[in-house]
């Protein structure tokens, strides 16, 4: 890598990194702690936040009962919200760039066990092991892979590529050009967007907490859910065409690889909160798999590296932004 691109790679990863910490793009009320849910630890965050007399500052999520101020009746709507099962939920963001529509679905907050199984070792490379806990906030991640369509849009005519459809997936772009792409979708819609972290695709992937390990992203019948090497008819293939996982996200298992922001790196033991990957490195992760695969190498635990600087037809990209 050149030392050009490598200082424009560690300002990307800055720059993703300042991100994760940034105030959240969108939250509901009473979700105190910003993972994107509301819990009894909500609860508990407004009782210390009373307590320690911090009213100086009305977070909107702290005003439950929407008065207009912070005070016990919001902790007692929030404790009856939760007993009732009347408890908001985050919405998908849908966001518009010259008429074309990007569907952002809500990923919230929560602790999974990353990496493979130790049931899984008939299929598992070494790479994924050993399965260690991630908590992650909540965030949002692009409902499809990016399309032509919605790269036009943004890039506003670049079409180096471009095999003749709009809703296929964009191939042929390295990690440079997902970086660009998402730097001028935050300047025109003014959301800040980026590209996911490793932790953040494989959350999603299986299907956020509380979801069934799959091997899979959706199924653990490789043909519901994706395009790999014996059905993809030797293409890829217009997004969404194929069962959506639990989350309703198309395409993490097959039709492309996609790019994630961290640097490669091999697991750990040590739990991680909102990992973002190492400072430095040569390679970095791509996940799910290509429609030029076999299906055992689409699974929600399989990982690769490549460099940064790799333009495949088999390489495309989704994007994230905080919740």
């Amino acid at each position: 890598m050149n030392n050009q691109l490598y200082i424009f790679r560690i300002i990307c990863l800055l720059l993703a990194a300042c991100s994760l910490t940034a105030a959240a793009t969108t939250r509901i009320q009473g979700d105190v702690n910003g993972d994107g849910r509301v819990t009894i630890s909500d609860v508990t965050s407004m009782i210390d936040l009373l307590i320690g007399n911090n009213d100086s500052y009305i977070d909107p999520q702290l005003d439950v009962d929407g008065d207009g101020s912070f005070n016990i009746t919001d902790v007692s709507t929030l404790i009856d919200m939760l007993l009732t099962g009347n408890v908001p939920q985050v919405e998908p963001v849908k966001v518009e760039v010259n008429g074309v529509t990007f569907v952002m679905v809500p990923v919230q907050g929560g602790t999974f066990t990353m990496g493979a199984s130790y049931d899984e070792t008939e299929y598992a490379r070494r790479n994924e092991y050993p399965p260690h806990e991630v908590t992650l906030s909540g965030y949002y991640i692009s409902q499809t892979e990016v399309t032509w369509e919605q790269w036009l849009a943004v890039t506003e005519g670049d079409i180096a590529g471009f095999e003749g459809d709009l809703q296929g997936p964009v191939v042929n772009v390295n990690l440079f050009d997902c970086c660009r792409f998402v730097d001028k979708l935050t300047e025109l819609t003014g959301k800040v967007f980026r590209m996911p972290t490793e932790a953040e695709w494989e959350f999603a992937a299986r299907g956020g907490e509380g979801g069934v390990h799959l091997l899979f992203a959706g199924s653990n019948d490789a043909d519901e859910v994706a395009w790999y090497y014996e059905n993809s008819d030797g293409r890829p293939h217009t997004v969404a065409t194929k069962l959506p996982n639990s989350l309703e996200i198309y395409d993490m298992s097959g039709n492309v690889l996609e790019w994630c922001q961290d640097f490669y790196y091999s697991y750990s033991y040590d739990p991680q909160v909102n990992p973002v990957g190492p400072e430095s490195g040569y390679t970095n992760v791509v996940r799910g798999g290509g429609w030029d695969w076999e299906c055992m190498s689409c699974r929600v635990t399989c990982r690769n590296s490549y460099d940064p600087n790799e333009r495949a037809n088999n390489l495309g990209f989704r994007i994230a932004m905080n919740m």
